[in-house]
């Protein structure tokens, strides 16, 4: 009975063992999915290109390696988005023998709230990030040059948006988190809302790869919604723990 209430009493190196296994298995799950990928990287091409249609005509290639290094790097993402919910029950099974049972179900709803808010996040910088940086960039340079995007180019574009999109949407995660092991809470997060909202643009500016002000608002307005979400989440865990 003193088992399932307490934490299991693990010393160091046992812990330090079993991160070690569960490293191990993340990258081999990891290492899998992206060969997986590779196999359908064609149609995976085809999925991240959507977004360019009608604003890039044709994608060309500068070296003779560089759609097999493009589709390598495109995989590698792919794989990663596969594995994600496998890394994060590794995590969860790395955790739960070190906190007590009634904070289990705790931790697997942090684990299953931030996989939903990744895969939101790649969501949004799919369908709106994305495509309307694109337009901006390509219209804003079709008066002094022709538009020639090489296809690595644009998979890294492309792939460093999603992965943009998938950490902004951790921050309601983050900010329960710290109330949770009260390090921060509510009354912080209130009081300090304006430079919040300073440090969300400055964010937003350096994020944006265009720099204008409509598409950095892309980043901005949901990154402020976000905060807010986060204070409402901070709010509920603290009114939970005084009841």
């Amino acid at each position: 009975m003193a088992d399932d209430i307490y934490p299991n009493k693990m010393s160091i190196i046992e812990h330090l063992e079993e991160l070690r296994k569960r490293i191990i298995a993340s990258l081999i799950f990891f290492t899998l999915a992206s060969i997986f990928s590779f196999m359908f990287a064609d149609k995976i091409s085809d999925i991240l290109r959507l977004p360019a249609l009608g604003i890039i005509e044709n994608f060309i290639f500068l070296t003779p390696t560089e759609v097999f290094t493009a589709y390598l790097r495109m995989s590698i993402l792919a794989g990663f988005v596969i594995s994600l919910p496998f890394i994060l029950l590794q995590l969860g099974l790395f955790l739960m023998p070190a906190v007590q049972r009634d904070q289990r179900e705790a931790i697997v709803s942090w684990l299953i709230i931030s996989f939903l808010l990744s895969m939101l996040g790649i969501i949004f910088s799919y369908f709106l990030a994305l495509p309307f940086a694109l337009k901006f960039l390509i219209s804003f340079a079709k008066g002094a040059a022709a538009p020639m995007i090489s296809i690595g180019k644009y998979f890294s574009f492309a792939g460093a948006l999603l992965l943009v999109g998938a950490g902004i949407f951790q921050i309601p995660v983050v900010m329960a988190l710290l109330s949770y092991i009260r390090i921060l809470n509510t009354v912080f997060f209130r009081k300090n809302r304006k430079y919040a909202i300073v440090a969300i643009f400055i964010i937003a500016a350096i994020i944006t790869p265009t720099q204008d002000i409509v598409n950095m608002l892309i980043f901005a307005v949901p990154m402020l919604a976000l905060y807010e979400a986060g204070i409402f989440a901070s709010w509920v865990i603290e009114k939970r723990r005084k009841a």
